[in-house]
């Protein structure tokens, strides 16, 4: 099950990018973890802040791409010599060409055989583009003020090619769309507006609209890279749907997907573990605007974030893959479930399966277990979430950038969940959320505050003080809460902080790292030691299943699971009660 990143590589015309492996990380938080369980004790109030040492900072370095190695020069250039291109001049029902091989027009069917460049303008009010060249041509569709509607098929259709560049001229408006229905093409079931077996670049300065109102707007079976223009993609499935990666950068895109479908979709097999596949998500710079039904970005793999503005206002789980790692730009997710999800189950969609709680009550782990991350080094990161607002079947680290969570507000659900270990580095981490399964971070390198302040009303400010009386952390949150959890750089053991939540107000001495008084302690190993999970029992914490749990973890915590507990447990009780599971509950 396990997959070596780092010696996979990723090739583009001599780019190679590889990724590192992520089972080591895996097994040596799990090692650390239970480490702590055996040595680490403390009370609600003051949870003890032990050194962890995990591999999580060496794991954001390793993942620290550049554009430049998921970019070629020509994938991010609009350039193009007009006096050595061809043109294909579209005429409502029929077309023609001044290239006088390389290009046959039968009807409203354009079809490209070459390698070369093609300026398209004009319409085709039925029909399509096709491009079947040599499985080392590069073609480039010029697109200026073009407008393709196939009623039947996708507009453009790559059938082979090394590579595609859709361009569009600076200026012009062009359009691709399917008119309603699919017909397939042999073995081969087209069900996008553009629909590419080979790698396809869009690019240009242009804007370009694609609509699918019987399928997916763009299908890549290899890579989908974005690397310049404006696009508007309007699908009743997946918005952009790519087999090995979708990429974006120096692009402006807005997707809308359909009902319980994903806005960006990244899997190279639908029905394989997420821990064997290379499909991932990249982003640079630009923006990326989105609405869906089910995940806003959805990657098998990896979900990397360096760069550029997204913003997913509608979505069912905001990001979804087994790691997400964001070390820059501006993230603001709304999600009536999980805000980031890092898991490991099943890659389909639609049935909103991925994101589901992978523990099934009665041992360590099962489909997701701990091979999920959460990493933030950097940028900003905004989440509004329905259910967990940072949910980890493994690890979460903040090591960087400015992360505010407000949600869930319901009882079953909470800020940060995770199986493995939690940990703040550095940077700034500010939330609020519902306090019925409220977990803290397992350590922290600075100060950090979790606590219940009663039920407050969504528009009260929360405020966190020094002892001079300077403001060094405040937010105003949208939603109704009950916990809060701040944590920056400014904040240190040995200091004394003045909270205020709405009508809450508090004196809080750091005598460690962290002071907490949430219910959950410090979760994931303690829980599957009392044979529930993911809630730990370590340290007073929850244990248990869902919903009924066994016995809870070590140091005598509560059982319990969601939303009634079992019997309290001291060290070494087996997690025999309990035994009803209600799967996939929260969606982790």
């Amino acid at each position: 099950m396990n997959k070596d990143y780092k010696n996979k590589t990723y090739s583009d015309d001599g780019v190679q990018k590889g990724f590192m492996t992520k089972a080591l990380i895996s097994i040596l938080a799990l090692i650390l973890a239970f480490a702590l369980t055996l040595t680490s004790c403390g009370t609600a109030s003051g949870a003890s802040s032990s050194a962890v040492t995990t591999t999580s900072s060496e794991q954001s370095e390793d993942n620290a791409v550049s554009k430049s190695e998921m970019f070629t020069d020509r994938d991010l250039s609009d350039e193009y010599d007009e006096s050595e291109a061809e043109t294909i001049t579209l005429n409502g029902s029929s077309a023609e060409t001044s290239v006088a091989s390389g290009v046959s027009i039968d009807g409203s069917t354009v079809m490209i055989s070459a390698e070369g460049v093609y300026i398209v303008s004009g319409t085709l009010s039925d029909g399509q583009i096709i491009v079947e060249a040599d499985d080392a041509a590069k073609v480039q569709i010029v697109l200026k003020d073009a407008s393709i509607t196939s009623s039947t098929s996708a507009a453009l259709y790559v059938k082979s090619a090394d590579k595609v560049f859709v361009t569009t001229v600076e200026g012009t408006e062009n359009t691709l769309a399917n008119g309603g229905s699919f017909t397939a093409d042999g073995d081969t079931n087209i069900d996008g507006a553009v629909y590419a077996k080979d790698d396809i670049t869009f690019n240009g300065s242009g804007s370009l609209t694609i609509t699918s109102p019987a399928g997916h707007g763009v299908v890549g079976n290899d890579d989908v890279k974005f690397g310049g223009g404006t696009y508007t993609i309007t699908a009743s499935a997946h918005g952009v749907k790519a087999n090995d990666s979708a990429r974006f950068a120096e692009s402006d895109a807005t997707i809308t997907a359909g009902a319980d479908k994903d806005g960006v979709h990244v899997s190279d097999n639908d029905d394989a573990s997420a821990a064997e596949s290379d499909s991932f998500f990249y982003i640079a710079d630009g923006t990326l605007t989105i609405s869906a039904q089910d995940d806003g970005i959805h990657a098998d793999a990896q979900v990397i974030i360096e760069g550029g503005t997204i913003t997913v206002n509608e979505s069912y789980e905001g990001i979804e893959g087994l790691s997400i790692n964001i070390s820059g730009g501006s993230t603001t997710v709304t999600a009536s479930d999980d805000g980031l999800n890092a898991a490991g189950g099943n890659s389909a969609s639609g049935s909103q399966a991925f994101g589901g709680d992978d523990w099934n009550g009665g041992g360590m782990m099962s489909d997701g277990g701990t091979d999920g991350s959460i990493t933030i080094s950097g940028g900003s990161v905004k989440i509004t979430a329905g259910g967990d607002g940072v949910d980890s079947n493994g690890s979460v680290e903040i090591s960087g950038g400015y992360t505010v969570v407000q949600g869930p507000t319901n009882g079953d659900t909470s800020v940060l969940d995770y199986n493995g270990t939690a940990t703040v580095k550095a940077g700034t981490f500010i939330a609020t959320g519902g306090a019925g399964m409220a977990q803290s971070f397992s350590s922290a390198d600075q100060g950090l505050i979790a606590v219940s302040v009663g039920n407050q009303s969504s528009g009260s400010t929360v405020t966190l003080k020094d002892e001079s009386g300077t403001v060094i952390a405040e937010t105003t949150p949208e939603l109704d809460y009950a916990v809060v959890y701040i944590s920056t750089e400014d904040m240190a053991a040995g200091s004394t902080y003045t909270l205020t939540a709405g009508n809450y107000s508090e004196s809080i001495t750091l005598s460690e790292n962290i002071y907490s008084n949430l219910a959950g302690g410090m979760g994931g190993m303690g829980a599957g030691l009392g044979g529930g999970g993911p809630r730990g029992g370590m340290n007073g914490g929850q244990g248990g299943g869902r919903p009924q749990g066994g016995p809870g973890g070590m140091n005598g915590g509560q059982g319990g699971g969601r939303p009634q507990g079992g019997p309290e447990a001291g060290m070494g009780t087996d997690g025999v009660t309990g035994a009803t599971q209600m799967a996939g509950d929260n969606a982790a």
